[in-house]
């Protein structure tokens, strides 16, 4: 399933995953859209995020950049903000309630 509608450059998108092999910790990161085979040879064919801590941070204030290519197969793993919230709500997240619940 996919959780965005199109992928922009420029534009903010989530990276949703889980921590743990039992699906039960979600995980959610923010990059950048960078595009597809920005990153060089190495990214051909793949679409490129980089994280949005250095993409919108001053220069000086930056630490190390991530970047992430990702193939067609798994961009499912990538939503938007209205798709982070379907995923957020959905099964795809986790069922398992908080601690203490």
């Amino acid at each position: 399933m996919r959780w965005y509608e199109s992928l922009v450059v420029g534009a903010p998108y989530f990276l949703v995953g889980f921590v743990d092999s039992n699906l039960t910790v979600p995980s959610v990161d923010t990059f950048i859209y960078i595009g597809l085979g920005a990153r060089g040879v190495e990214s051909e064919g793949k679409h490129c995020f980089q994280d949005a801590h250095s993409f919108l941070g001053e220069p000086e204030e930056q630490g190390e950049t991530t970047y992430v290519a990702i193939g067609e197969e798994s961009l499912d793993m990538v939503a938007d903000k209205p798709g982070l919230i379907r995923w957020l709500q959905s099964e795809h997240s986790t069922s398992v309630p908080p601690l203490g619940a």
